[in-house]
């Protein structure tokens, strides 16, 4: 009686597969979920680095404080920097808007709670 080998992979060898799958899920999950907000914290960032940019060339072409000052609204800020409607997740919050100052914030919708200020 001649045995024939059969090719194949036991229940045992494909339970430790499934089992390092598993163990390096629980590794990059975590990990994949604080990228990704760290991704959309770097876009709200961004959009607010640009929009200090934007505001002071509206300062400068406004006059200055004697004849406009900054923005107040993020459509005034438009016309120097369309990207900043790029990422429709960030909202910008014109807090405080002066002549001789401003200040706004930036959030990503995604990474609430996590706001960046900028002023002047």
């Amino acid at each position: 009686m001649v045995l024939k080998k059969v090719k194949g992979f036991t229940l045992i060898e494909l339970m430790i597969v499934v089992a390092i799958i598993g163990i390096l899920a629980l590794i990059a999950i975590p990990n994949f979920v604080n990228i990704r907000a760290s991704a959309y914290g770097a876009s709200a960032a961004s959009m607010g680095r640009n929009a200090k940019v934007a505001m002071e060339v509206y300062y400068n072409e406004a006059g200055g404080e004697i004849s406009g000052g900054y923005a107040q609204y993020l459509s005034d800020l438009l016309s120097f920097d369309r990207n900043l409607t790029d990422d429709s997740d960030v909202t910008f919050e014109f807090v405080s808007v002066l002549n001789s100052g401003y200040t706004y914030y930036t959030e990503h919708r995604y990474n609430p709670g996590v706001r960046y200020v900028y002023h002047d």
